[in-house]
């Protein structure tokens, strides 16, 4: 029992030394050049303070401009990948604090991309998770920096911007998505509405 104890005890202690000596088989010149580059703050090393502390001391980002529509097509997995992707995912949720952008899904045409094949395909296309896979997403997520945001101001100036209500008290928001039945079928314009095209 003791010699079972001391050879897993000896094999964690190699396991261990072999791990930490990994980092360390960089030649001299290549470890002078190496510490005149900083260390990327999306590095992946979870026991550097720094790493968790990178985001609160990044420069301010510029602010997107938020549009008062933003094309979000739920039944693909692209629009959902966005949310996850460090590079996109501050635009979109901004521009989702914008209520002006909720017609969308009152449109027909909303839901209509759910009956379309070429969507259910892309669900079973593994190259449609890519950015979900990819180790430097999970590093960003995994640092509390990155919920920081939520806590700018600027996210939420849009949801209390009175202008941007008033598209649902315009009726010509609820002319469009109507349609009509006398819209030119051969217009490229031409839009599905509840009761027809609108164009």
């Amino acid at each position: 029992m003791r010699i079972k104890l001391l050879a897993l005890a000896a094999s964690a202690l190699l396991t261990v030394s072999i791990a930490s000596n990994a980092n360390q088989a960089i030649s001299q010149p290549e470890a002078v050049n190496a510490s005149a580059t900083p260390t990327p703050t999306n590095s992946a090393n979870m026991f550097d303070p720094n790493y968790w502390m990178a985001a609160f001391t990044a420069a301010p980002t510029q602010q997107p401009t938020i549009s008062g529509e933003v094309p979000f097509n739920a039944a693909h997995p692209a629009a959902w990948m966005q949310w996850i992707d460090p590079k996109t995912h501050q635009p979109v949720h901004m521009s989702f604090m914008n209520p002006a952008s909720y017609t969308q899904f009152m449109q027909l045409g909303f839901y209509l991309e759910f009956s379309k094949p070429e969507n259910l395909m892309a669900w079973m296309n593994p190259a449609s998770y890519q950015v979900m896979m990819d180790p430097q997403t999970l590093t960003h997520w995994m640092n509390p920096g990155s919920y920081m945001h939520v806590l700018d101001p600027a996210m939420y100036q849009e949801s209390m911007n009175p202008a941007n209500y008033m598209v649902y008290l315009n009726p010509a928001t609820y002319a469009g998505m109507m349609g009509s039945k006398t819209c030119d079928q051969n217009n490229p314009n031409k839009t599905p509405g509840w009761f027809g095209y609108t164009c």
